[in-house]
């Protein structure tokens, strides 16, 4: 369902409200909001092409892209971005300023968050805590930013992946085993991913990640949303739709 400028619902958008969606500009780069008011299947539909836009628009140098992957591996590999030293020798780049001006346009495009000067996330990862923990074979783990990233870590790195996280009615913790591009097992049977479909503005780490989440049951999303009605509206996913939403995010985000 879709809503219109009235607020009112409907099956199908108008031709003008889709023109006016998918050019609404990102809200760290200009402080209007990333996607308007839209619904979470509008959402998931054109995420995907999204964040590979705004790799397009950032245009980075072949050795710029490259810098890119280096971060997300490293953040991959220890749960935490590298410093800006590392960054300089590992890449081969002139100075530490050169590297505090590209993650600086990283940031503007909204490909990583900084904080007071340091990455504090590069999709689909999280330097901090969150409700989504990624377990790797070899016992090291990382968190990532929402629901969603965390299965489409297993995508992007091709590792066999276990995600615990935590149901927000309950706090209650589910566990979800990826293995070979399909959910190879998840605990409780009735788990399910909720997007809210609310008005966001701002980056996308800040706004839509802390909304997309998985819920222990269906009964305990339907009690949490009585209990949060600014974030009600949404859609329900079941895992089978959210591993291919996230292969299709994070399949080539290191190609």
């Amino acid at each position: 369902m879709f809503t219109d400028e009235s607020g009112r619902l409907g099956n199908v958008p108008s031709v003008e409200m889709l023109r006016k969606t998918m050019k609404e500009p990102n809200c760290c780069a200009g402080g209007t909001p990333a996607f308007g008011k839209i619904t979470v299947k509008s959402l998931m539909d054109q995420i995907g092409a999204t964040v590979r836009g705004r790799l397009a628009e950032a245009n980075l140098s072949p050795s710029e892209n490259e810098s890119r992957k280096f971060i997300l591996k490293e953040f991959a590999r220890t749960g935490k971005p590298p410093a800006e030293q590392t960054i300089v020798e590992a890449m081969k780049l002139p100075s530490i300023e050169s590297v505090r001006r590209f993650i600086e346009r990283l940031h503007k495009a909204d490909i990583l968050t900084v904080e007071g000067g340091e990455i504090v996330s590069a999709y689909p990862f999280s330097a901090k805590k969150s409700r989504h923990k990624v377990m790797f074979p070899d016992g090291h783990e990382i968190y990532s930013l929402c629901a969603t990233d965390a299965l489409g870590i297993h995508f992007m790195l091709g590792e066999n992946i276990t995600v615990r996280s935590r149901c927000p009615e309950c706090e209650g913790e589910m566990k979800i085993e990826v293995k070979d591009g399909k959910i190879a097992s998840h605990a409780p049977e009735g788990v399910v991913e909720f997007v809210s479909s609310g008005d966001h503005c701002g980056c996308t780490a800040k706004t839509f990640c802390p909304f997309m989440n998985f819920f222990c049951s269906k009964d305990h999303l339907e009690k949490w949303r009585e209990k949060n009605p600014a974030s009600a509206a949404g859609e329900m996913y079941q895992l089978q739709q959210v591993l291919e939403h996230s292969k299709n995010i994070f399949g080539d985000f290191l190609k």
